[in-house]
């Protein structure tokens, strides 16, 4: 039932913004040193505007308060996008997140 409201939720949210190209990073406003952003978001198959209603994110990356940006779950980075946790969504991922160890 949550994977369902989930899915739900994220193609709601996909459906208004797939419309709309996906701009160059250069054009998101990130800086030269935000590079390290943008190899993240192209090593972890990242979107910053969602999936097709169909797809199912399997991580996300977000940026702490400290502006540090790192990936998570996928439950971690909703639950910061609802503000249950702190930080802010930077994206939405296709790779599962790596366990530290």
């Amino acid at each position: 039932m949550t994977a369902g409201a989930l899915t739900l939720l994220v193609g709601f949210g996909a459906m208004s913004v797939l419309a709309a190209p996906q701009p160059p990073a250069q054009q998101l406003g990130l800086s030269v040193q935000d590079e390290a952003t943008t190899k993240l978001l192209e090593r972890n198959r990242c979107s910053t505007t969602g999936f097709a209603p169909d797809v199912i994110p399997a991580s996300a990356i977000i940026r702490d308060g400290n502006g540090r940006t790192r990936v998570v779950s996928f439950d971690h980075g909703w639950a910061v996008f609802k503000k249950e946790r702190p930080g802010e969504l930077v994206a939405v991922c296709l790779s599962r997140p790596r366990a530290i160890g």
